[in-house]
């Protein structure tokens, strides 16, 4: 298994997105069901933070160190490129995006932790799945 890593503020980190870091989200957002994950399609800056924060989390956990910022510090000190990078690893490592034709960034049936941070953009084939 890859671990991933973001440079955070000038200390390395490890990201990891488990299930650990999945419950550590949802306790923070009042999330009991998980159908409710993504439901109205909107994430919001917090709730992008919350992720990320939950992912540090658990990859420095599971380095054996503890992530000694809140919230509100790695807030200070991320970047937009932190952003980016995140979603990427976060991407990867929710296996997101990939249809059985090998086609990225289509999906045949919408995945609750996934979709969480993919939007409703278009399919990659330029349809939207409508059948119009």
């Amino acid at each position: 298994m890859k671990n991933y890593y973001l440079s955070i503020g000038g200390k390395k980190v490890r990201v990891e997105m488990n299930w650990n870091a999945m419950m550590t989200f949802c306790e923070e957002k009042g999330i009991d069901d998980l159908s409710k994950l993504g439901e109205d399609g909107n994430v919001t800056p917090r709730d992008l933070l919350t992720i990320m924060y939950s992912a540090i989390k658990e990859g420095e956990r599971m380095e054996g160190r503890k992530f000694e910022l809140t919230k509100e510090g790695l807030s200070e000190i991320v970047r937009p490129s932190d952003i980016t990078s995140f979603l990427k690893i976060y991407k990867e490592q929710c296996g997101g995006g990939d249809d059985v034709t090998g086609r990225v960034g289509v999906s045949k049936k919408r995945t609750s932790s996934n979709d969480l941070f993919q939007g409703d953009s278009a399919r990659a084939d330029g349809h939207d799945g409508s059948g119009v």
